[in-house]
């Protein structure tokens, strides 16, 4: 993880967008359902021209672990829609929550998982359905 002043980028756009909307997480549980979270949600969204078509990507007010360094998201593919061969620095854990997903030759559905080491390449296509993905950048 990039890490800047006040941690990675992504907490820090974390941060910036709970103050933005006057919400606080601090020691208290926190839900989608929470008075202005849709807001917080909207301003997480992941802009649409760095999206391929049909794809939509959030990220979640959250950071996970003891180093608060695991960021969250949550993504929805239209049915069909591909990710090209692409890869992250760092580890990703993706769980398919609804629909279907192709790759490597594999179709994962709903409660199914893949592991991604950082570096390595992969690629991803929405099944007839569509999909909607929880993931975790470690």
């Amino acid at each position: 993880m990039v890490r800047g002043k006040g941690g990675s980028k992504g907490a820090q756009r974390i941060k910036a967008a709970l103050q933005k909307h006057k919400v606080s997480s601090a020691k208290r549980v926190i839900t989608s359902r929470d008075a202005r979270m849709n807001a917080v949600k909207q301003t997480l969204k992941r802009p649409r021209a760095s999206m391929p078509p049909g794809v939509e990507q959030w990220q979640l007010p959250v950071t996970l672990g003891p180093r608060k360094d695991i960021l969250s998201f949550t993504g929805r593919m239209k049915p069909g829609a591909k990710v090209p061969s692409h890869a992250h620095k760092n580890d990703v854990f993706r769980v398919v929550v609804k629909g279907s997903l192709k790759t490597g030759g594999k179709t994962l559905k709903a409660g199914d998982w893949m592991f991604v080491p950082g570096g390595q390449s992969y690629a991803l296509q929405a099944g007839p359905q569509g999909a909607v993905t929880l993931y975790h950048h470690v």
